[in-house]
Formats: C-alpha cells, sequence, structure tokens
C-alpha cells in the first residue's frame, strides 16, 4: 500500500487525467469559437446536460470507490473485486437507458433552456450525438474509478491522453478543413468526441485485464454488494447532483441574458475549471486513502490526512487562479475580441477568486468525508446549500435585482462557502467514524 497508494502518487495521475479532460473542453470551445459565437452559447446550454449525465455514472462510481477502498483495507479482495465488475455491469446499463430518454426528450429538455432557432439546432445535434453514446463514457469513467482504487492511477491517465489527441486531431480536422474536407460543423465536433471516447473504452478494458481485475459478469450477481455501492453512492453523489442542479437553474438564468452573455459564462466556467482541477485531485486521492484508513480502523489518521490536505488544494488553486487572473486578456483573445464579452468574463473571475478560499474545504473535507460512508449529512447540507445559498440568491441577484452574470458567480460563492463550512463542521465532530461500512469483526 505504502508503496502504490501515495497521496502525490495518487493525486497527480488524477490531475494530469482531470486536466486533460479539461482541456478537451477548453480546445473544442475554441474550435466552436472559429465556427461562430451562437456555436459556444448552444454547446454551453448542451454541455450542462451533459455534465448532467456525467454525475448520474457517480451514484455507481462513487459508491464503487468506497467500497473498493474499505475493502481493501480490510484485506478483503473478493468483495472489492465483486463491486468492481458488478458497478462496470450497472452503469452500462444505465448509459444504455439514458441514451434511450435522450433520443426522445432531447429537444424538449432543450426548449426549457429557452434554446430556438440555430441554437437549437446547434445544441440538438450535439446533445443527441453525444448523449446517445454515454453508456461508453459510464464505462470508462467506472473502469478509471476501479483502476484508480487499486493503486493503478496512471492507466486512466495515459488512456485519457490518448483519447484527448485523437478528439483534437479529429476536431481540427472538422474546423480547419484540410485537403479540401467538407464541412462537418457541430455534426463533425460530436462524432470525434464520441468516436475518442470509443476508443478510450478499449484501451481502459484491457488495462482492466493487464491490471489482473475481473470483468465477466458474477453469478449469482452480487445483490448485497451492489446495494452496499448504491447505498453509499445514491446519497453520496447528493453534492455532484446538487452542484449539477445549481448550474443547470444558473445557466437558465443566464439564458434570459441573451446569447453573449452565455458565451461568456461559457469561457468564464472554462477557466475556472483549471482551477477546480488542482483541489478535486487532492481530493480524490485524500478519499481513497481515507477509505483505506477507514477500513483499516486507523480514524486518527484518516482524520489527519483529511484536515492537512485542505492547506495542500487550498495553495494550488490560489497559484493556478492568480495565473489565470494575470493572463486572462490574453487567454480570452484566443476565444474572442469582444470587449463585452472581456468585461464580463473580468467581472466573473473577480467573483471566483474570492470563492477559491472555500472551495477547498469541500474539494478535500466534503469528499473524504462521504468516503468514510458518512453520506447522508454530506447530501442533506449540499441540497440545502444550494436550494437557499446558490439557487434563491441566484434568483433574487439576477431576476429581481437584474445584477447580471456576475451575480450568478456570487450565489455560487455563498454556496461553496456555505457547504465547505458545514462539511468541516461535521469531520471535526468526527461522528462519521461510526458510519464506515467495515467494522471491527469484518476488519478482524
Amino acid at each position: 500500500m505504502e508503496r502504490k497508494m501515495t497521496l502525490f502518487g495518487l493525486a497527480f495521475p488524477i490531475f494530469v487525467e482531470n486536466f486533460l479532460n479539461k482541456l478537451l473542453t477548453m480546445v473544442n470551445v475554441y474550435l466552436l469559437a472559429r465556427l461562430s459565437q451562437d456555436a459556444v452559447a448552444a454547446i454551453g446550454v448542451a454541455n450542462q446536460f451533459l455534465n448532467f449525465i456525467t454525475m448520474t455514472f457517480s451514484f455507481v462510481t462513487f459508491g464503487t470507490a468506497v467500497v473498493i477502498a474499505q475493502n481493501r483495507g480490510a484485506g478483503d479482495e473478493k468483495s472489492a473485486g465483486l463491486a468492481a465488475t458488478s458497478a462496470v455491469v450497472v452503469n452500462v446499463l444505465w448509459g444504455l437507458l439514458i441514451a434511450l430518454v435522450l433520443a426522445v426528450f432531447h429537444k424538449p429538455m432543450l426548449r426549457m433552456m429557452n434554446m430556438e432557432g440555430i441554437l437549437m439546432d446547434y445544441s440538438a445535434t450535439y446533445l443527441l450525438i453525444i448523449g446517445c453514446c454515454c453508456a461508453v463514457q459510464g464505462l470508462n469513467l467506472t473502469l478509471a474509478t476501479v483502476l484508480r482504487n487499486y493503486g493503478e492511477a496512471k492507466a486512466p491517465m495515459m488512456v485519457f491522453l490518448i483519447m484527448n489527441v485523437i478528439n483534437l486531431a479529429g476536431n481540427a480536422c472538422v474546423v480547419l478543413r484540410p485537403f479540401g474536407l467538407p464541412d462537418f460543423g457541430i455534426t463533425g465536433i460530436a462524432v470525434c468526441t464520441v468516436l475518442s471516447q470509443v476508443i478510450a473504452a478499449v484501451m481502459m478494458v484491457a488495462c482492466a485485464i493487464r491490471a489482473k481485475i475481473r470483468l465477466e459478469l458474477p453469478r449469482p450477481f452480487p445483490f448485497k454488494i451492489m446495494g452496499q455501492i448504491l447505498r453509499i453512492g445514491l446519497p453520496g453523489a447528493g453534492d455532484s447532483i446538487a452542484f449539477n442542479v445549481a448550474n443547470i437553474c444558473m445557466t437558465y438564468f443566464v439564458s434570459a441574458m441573451g446569447p453573449t452573455a452565455l458565451a461568456a459564462q461559457t469561457y468564464a466556467v472554462q477557466f475556472i475549471a483549471f482551477v477546480q482541477v488542482m483541489g478535486y485531485s487532492v481530493g480524490q486521492a485524500a478519499q481513497i486513502l481515507v477509505g483505506y484508513h477507514c477500513g483499516a480502523r486507523d480514524f486518527d489518521r484518516a482524520y489527519k490526512l483529511a484536515m492537512k490536505n485542505i492547506w495542500v488544494a487550498m495553495a494550488l488553486n490560489l497559484a493556478v487562479m492568480t495565473v489565470i487572473f494575470i493572463f486572462q486578456k490574453p487567454l480570452l483573445s484566443l476565444f474572442t475580441d469582444s470587449a463585452e464579452i472581456a468585461q464580463m468574463v473580468f467581472w466573473c473571475l473577480v467573483v471566483d477568486f474570492i470563492l477559491e478560499f472555500g472551495r477547498p474545504f469541500n474539494l478535500v473535507v466534503g469528499v473524504t468525508l462521504r468516503g468514510t460512508g458518512d453520506v447522508m449529512w454530506a447530501m442533506w447540507a449540499s441540497v440545502l446549500s444550494t436550494v437557499f445559498a446558490c439557487i434563491l440568491v441566484g434568483y433574487v441577484l439576477t431576476q429581481v435585482f437584474h445584477l447580471g452574470l456576475y451575480a450568478v458567480f456570487i450565489a455560487l460563492l455563498c454556496d461553496e462557502w456555505l457547504r465547505g463550512q458545514l462539511m468541516t463542521y461535521r469531520w471535526r465532530t468526527r461522528k462519521w467514524e461510526k458510519y464506515v461500512i467495515i467494522k471491527d469483526a469484518d476488519a478482524a
């Protein structure tokens, strides 16, 4: 465990993996900007639904991470293996069901977000193609989670690196049209994304086989272990649900401000995503280690590890945010020359700079708290904070006082700070120790 599962050994590959995913999204936005600002605005809306779909896979992946980590910490490799294989089966089936729903309802969903005309055409095409292949994404996310919890964090990192290179090359061909290629437009961008994900899925399966993780369907199906996964994963993903619902609501508020505000929000969110990935990587690595220590009943080590890494995540987040804030003009000039958009993005980043002092409490303590099995507190804290500190405040500031785009980020700030402090309070009480799924008798 000490050789493979160290904070840096886990966090660095997770950081690279997530950084590459954010880079992929940023490159897509850059290429879409070469098509039109309407394309950027439309895809920004479609991505809210795609992000929500990705979040639904976390019901299983989050619970799987906790069950694998705690069982491995207790020395029960058989149960850890059953958790891995059952998670793959369930998430692939869930992805197929989501694809069916999107095939039928993608346009009504987009109409709820005030999409019409060319914006509807762009967003509907993009959402339909990528959404209908989301079972592949579910497979990739699940196998990446399994590999990381077996100490193989470098494997998904390399797979996502290759996936991003393929996607980048394909999208560049669609937009730049070398060798007289026809204009595939939004359809081409979406198809390239799906193709890169399919290739990544094949490679991810190969990595799992190489790591000797059995992927065949277990018989009989381990419903007891799947029940443990869902008991942790369903409420444990409450934070992600709340966050994604809040983002959809915020995008709805912004959509009433027009396509310029939507484009500015898309650019600001893409910049901020690179800040989040630092603390997120530390939090994910800390969750794996805390889960392992909890499975081994070493609660003092788990407690100290989480508290220490709040400050690590904060230092990393603020360092990246400072760089982005200083170089925001040249960075934004890669995407647009609109002075109005640049002004909007500036004030969004000002607000987010303050937000970053509170985000690490969520990214580290919030994640590790759920990783112990204490998921109900985390779920209700997230839901209440999102409803009252984010959605309600966002509605009042944008729809009542009409303060503009930066008001959305003020609402996000209120939510992030309140949620983070609620999670930290719970961690300090150490009541989470009694929710660990591996009891003394099991660990023995």
